[in-house]
């Protein structure tokens, strides 16, 4: 590892919470990376699985020349503990990435590359996945690099990088918000005049969900996020017309006659369309049977996303109602 290059000036940061069947990894893909940071800065939420203390006795015997800073900071949220590592950051350059990933090898000399002062670098996300409901998430929600439309692309803070400045002029991470608090401060950076640039080979694998609870709750909060922070109105206004008309065709066709479901195909097939496109490319090294139950299996999934954020959405705008009185 001495042998690296190390990028002066450059500080990654990044904020985990109970990760003991992740962090390996992570941590992992941050020490194999083709040049290292001069700081690495790990804010801890107050993990109570071990995480912690993992985090400190891994970095022992580390590179000499970066310097690396693991605190934790009990309670306090992703926000909090981005914005607690950022303003103990020495770097000008901020990159940003979250537990529960796992970092292209390429990753930071990739992304630290394209920012620029009034330039957001935020690079593109792949999928950890293994088990099939895993893969059916992933192209249910993740876009292929080619249907990305980098003039309305905003990217996660699991992968992003700026300068410290710009989160300085921004005022860091909204901290009143739990979800959808990278959106925000994307939306506010951009509202500053900032640009964001797509960087497709900066690649970070994100794990997705095991289980469809807490596929239902990930979208739920997303969507709380969004009505608490003010965003994709008009996203969600869509959202609730098209749930909305499928109810009613579906309580048309049991009222006056099934083959009024018919209507229902080409609305159906449109609402499936782009997750069902990226099967082959997820599903590629499965058998045929298996493509073909993501593909039964898909607009089940495709509904429950849409009710979680329709469920979250409405309870966001509750709160941001009773926040503001």
């Amino acid at each position: 590892m001495a042998d690296k290059k190390i990028k002066k000036d450059i500080t990654f940061i990044s904020t985990v919470y109970n990760e003991k069947d992740t962090l390996f990894p992570f941590l992992r893909s941050i020490s194999a990376q083709t040049v290292l940071p001069s700081q690495i800065i790990i804010v801890d939420g107050g993990s109570e699985d071990g995480t912690y203390q993992s985090l400190k006795t891994y970095f022992d015997g580390f590179d000499p020349r970066v310097e690396v800073k693991v605190m934790q900071r009990a309670g306090a949220g992703i926000s909090e503990g981005r914005n607690i590592a950022i303003s103990q950051a020495r770097g000008r350059l901020i990159c940003v990435s979250d537990g529960g990933c796992i970092i292209d090898r390429r990753w930071l000399d990739s992304i630290s590359c394209a920012a620029a002062k009034k330039v957001v670098a935020g690079g593109f996300s792949r999928a950890w996945a293994r088990s099939f409901l895993q893969k059916c998430l992933a192209s249910a929600i993740l876009p292929l690099p080619g249907q990305i439309k980098e003039e309305s692309f905003m990217p996660s803070s699991r992968n992003i990088c700026f300068y410290k400045s710009a989160w300085e002029e921004a005022g860091g991470y909204p901290q009143e918000m739990d979800f959808g608090e990278d959106m925000r401060f994307n939306f506010n950076l951009k509202n500053l005049g900032f640009s964001i640039r797509f960087i497709p080979q900066a690649v970070v694998y994100w794990k997705m969900r095991d289980r469809l609870a807490a596929v239902g709750r990930q979208f739920f909060r997303y969507a709380k996020g969004d009505a608490i922070g003010g965003m994709y109105k008009a996203r969600h206004i869509v959202r609730v017309a098209s749930l909305a008309a499928f109810a009613a065709i579906i309580a048309f066709s049991v009222l006056v006659s099934p083959w009024v479901l018919l209507a229902f195909l080409p609305l159906g097939a449109a609402y499936c369309y782009k997750a069902m496109s990226r099967i082959p490319y997820v599903f590629r090294k499965e058998s045929l049977p298996k493509k073909a139950a993501s593909a039964l299996f898909m607009p089940v999934l495709l509904v429950l996303i849409d009710a979680a954020k329709l469920a979250g959405y409405a309870y966001g705008l509750a709160l941001r109602k009773k926040t503001s009185k």
